[in-house]
């Protein structure tokens, strides 16, 4: 029969119990490291998405600026009385340009020249001082170029025309309306690209 008087034995040393209660808080202490680790990253990941979005999105507000002002503007002053958004052919377009330059000859290129080309000549500035990002640099410079061309046509459609004397002739106007037709359609197309990678970073 044991000893009542005998002290208690503890199967481990208070030592060890220690130990082993500091271990449990240093795995503890480890696990909320790691949560406020990963609690940071996805701040960093969630603000380099809304710094993203926010890039894409000021320049999707730009480029589209771009096409419903001076593009938009600019066709909607040198095809006066037609509804442009529903021109959605290079012959069609052709039809509309070349119609007022066998009807209006000189008067139309000087209407041109002077109240609607300036729209058109806004453009390039702006699409010179546009910082893009690298996926957006080339559908930037095939819509500058198209802005250009556009704009090297329309000028010498309106010296085919600047002739108090002239006499139309469709088959000498044809390359410079087909010209100016080119260059509207692949203003449309560099901006349709722009619209839908900006639209793919958006999602």
């Amino acid at each position: 029969m044991a000893n009542s008087d005998e002290p208690v034995r503890l199967t481990g040393s208070l030592a060890d119990e220690e130990a082993a209660m500091h271990k449990g808080r240093g795995l503890s202490l480890i696990g909320v490291v790691a949560l406020a680790l990963a609690a940071i990253g996805g701040l960093v990941f969630l603000a380099g998405g809304d710094d993203q979005a926010r890039v894409y999105g000021d320049l999707g507000k730009k480029i589209n600026g771009l096409g419903r002002g001076g593009f938009g503007l600019f066709w909607g002053c040198a095809l006066q009385g037609e509804n442009v958004g529903d021109i959605n052919s290079n012959s069609e377009l052709m039809t509309k340009v070349g119609g007022r330059g066998l009807e209006r000859g000189r008067n139309y290129g000087v209407y041109v020249r002077d109240k609607c080309l300036p729209m058109l000549q806004d453009i390039g500035p702006q699409l010179d001082t546009l910082i893009a990002p690298e996926d957006l640099k080339a559908d930037v410079k095939a819509l500058r170029e198209a802005n250009t061309m556009l704009r090297s046509a329309w000028n010498d459609y309106i010296a085919y025309l600047d002739d108090p004397e002239l006499k139309y002739d469709e088959a000498l106007a044809r390359p410079h309306v087909q010209a100016i037709a080119h260059g509207w359609y692949d203003f449309r197309k560099a901006l349709g690209a722009l619209n839908k990678t900006i639209k793919s970073k958006l999602k």
